[in-house]
């Protein structure tokens, strides 16, 4: 019997070592070798965060958290002109999992601040690593920071992105700098997407991208009670945590506005933080301002849904 616990214990100690020789060869390859990622547009969410680390954690300060949507709708340099505070975006695609994005933001909330959600869904507890992975290359703390609070998420696809690395810095090969905004100098040093998208461009894709049709239950108790803990979280760090719409394309959403207004009854009731629209529909954009996807806007688009984002804030910027 004692051999064979002996036996047990050998192999969780070779289990151990293979796992800390896996971190430590992948972490090597991922924040040591020369930045394959550097131009991907994924990057644009690095930028919004070491802005935000910068912040001054005295002075209040807006904040808007989200995915893609948020990333194309939002100017923060727009909505602070505005204001007259300092504001901050964090979020780059929807893939990644608004638990990452919204951890990511939780050291930074501080007395007086107002942070804002355009919500598109949460799917509590998916972390979409790859997507991560592209971002956190070469960032130590934020690497790290994900190792060791996500290593299961991690173990899984790490190997596979360590290979595509390895085999591009083999042939001296580094990632395009991509089309259009997909790219890292889409956005400025604060994460701010400053490429100009105009009106009038991607017009097949846009009508080929997904329908949108709210209904009342739509989204899960699991989400549902996530977003309302933030709330609470914000509450009790002296913040004050809201929701608002996001933007999408008015021709590729399906309701009725009795469908709309029944989807936004039912809103209200089951999430905690205020909806700060008078409608839910008043984000949904005409053709002219959108770019790309159902969900995207251009720059017209960009600046008409800051200054709605703007008014709907104003009675929460008197308190």
């Amino acid at each position: 019997m004692k051999g064979f616990f002996r036996f047990l214990l050998s192999l969780a100690a070779c289990f151990a070592a293979a796992l800390v020789l896996f971190f430590a060869a992948g972490s090597y390859v991922w924040i040591g070798l020369p930045s394959y990622y550097e131009h991907n547009y994924q990057k644009g969410l690095v930028k919004q965060y070491r802005a935000l680390q910068k912040s001054d954690p005295t002075k209040p300060k807006i904040l808007v958290i989200g995915d893609s949507s948020m990333a194309f709708s939002v100017d923060s340099a727009q909505l602070s002109k505005a204001t007259g505070m300092p504001c901050y975006t964090l979020g780059m695609q929807g893939g990644m999992g608004k638990e990452y994005v919204f951890d990511l933001a939780k050291p930074y909330i501080n007395e007086g601040d107002i942070v804002v959600h355009p919500y598109t869904g949460y799917n509590a507890g998916y972390f979409g690593t790859d997507l991560i992975l592209l971002s956190v290359e070469n960032e130590p703390d934020l690497y790290f920071d994900y190792l060791f609070k996500h290593p299961f998420e991690l173990l899984a696809r790490l190997k596979d992105r360590c290979v595509v690395k390895l085999v591009a810095t083999a042939k001296g090969e580094t990632e395009g700098e991509g089309v259009d905004f997909y790219k890292a100098e889409a956005f400025d040093e604060t994460g701010n997407m400053t490429y100009y998208r105009p009106a009038g461009r991607y017009a097949s894709s846009l009508e080929e991208s997904d329908h949108y049709f709210f209904y009342a239950g739509m989204y899960s108790q699991r989400d549902i009670d996530k977003v309302n803990a933030y709330t609470a979280y914000c509450k009790e760090r002296g913040a004050t945590f809201l929701l608002t719409s996001g933007v999408v394309y008015r021709d590729h959403v399906d309701n009725t506005e009795e469908d709309l207004e029944k989807f936004e009854a039912w809103f209200r009731s089951v999430f905690d933080a205020p909806l700060i629209v008078d409608k839910w529909s008043d984000n949904h954009f005409e053709k002219k301002l959108m770019y790309d996807t159902a969900i995207h806007a251009n720059s017209n688009g960009m600046k008409a849904y800051t200054q709605n984002l703007y008014e709907d804030l104003l009675p929460y910027l008197a308190r």
